[in-house]
């Protein structure tokens, strides 16, 4: 990962040298626009971002709700088990200890189908934002004539000016445009 930013830096660095030293060969510095844009903050506070947000955390809350009553069953065969191990006779206590461990194999499944699915489905809604997103940010810059727009996610750039910051502007546009995602699973 620390590979992959320090990629990204040189090739910011390297694209924003570029500009600089060809217009300084022109003699039209005043020509370069530069802004920045902090996507990871337009994401979490833009509208879709926020509906994003709440859908993603009631579909954990009904997961969540599913797992809990698997877990129910399964800690129910487990206390019945310890019960009645003693009073019951040896086929019988072969299915129900056979009972619990199919019960747990199960629920430990579903957790893990549960985990990854909804990893999926975050990755997903993020991806589609950031599409939108990018699509806005790409909009302002033409609209802008900026001859470059950074990502400000203090990785890409260290430091911006505020007056070069366009999260605020990209959020907005956003939320006036809206989203044609759909949230609802």
């Amino acid at each position: 990962n620390t590979e992959r930013t320090m990629y990204w830096k040189m090739i910011v660095f390297c694209i924003v040298g570029a500009l600089l030293v060809g217009t300084a060969k022109t003699g039209q510095a005043e020509d370069i626009r530069v802004g920045y844009v902090d996507l990871q903050a337009a994401l979490n506070t833009s509208t879709a971002g926020k509906k994003a947000k709440d859908s993603f955390k009631s579909e954990v809350g009904r997961m969540e709700q599913k797992l809990e009553k698997r877990r129910t069953n399964v800690e129910k065969l487990k206390e019945e088990l310890e019960k009645k191990a003693l009073l019951l006779r040896d086929d019988e206590r072969l299915a129900l200890q056979r009972d619990y461990r199919q019960e747990l194999r199960d629920f430990e499944r579903l957790y893990k189908d549960s985990q990854e699915e909804l990893k999926l489905r975050d990755r997903e809604l993020t991806a589609r934002i950031l599409v939108e997103l990018r699509q806005v940010v790409n909009d302002l810059g033409e609209k802008g004539s900026y001859s470059v727009i950074l990502e400000g996610n203090n990785t890409v750039v260290l430091y911006g000016s505020k007056s070069i910051d366009l999260t605020e502007n990209v959020i907005k546009e956003y939320n006036k445009k809206g989203t044609k995602i759909s949230f609802k699973r």
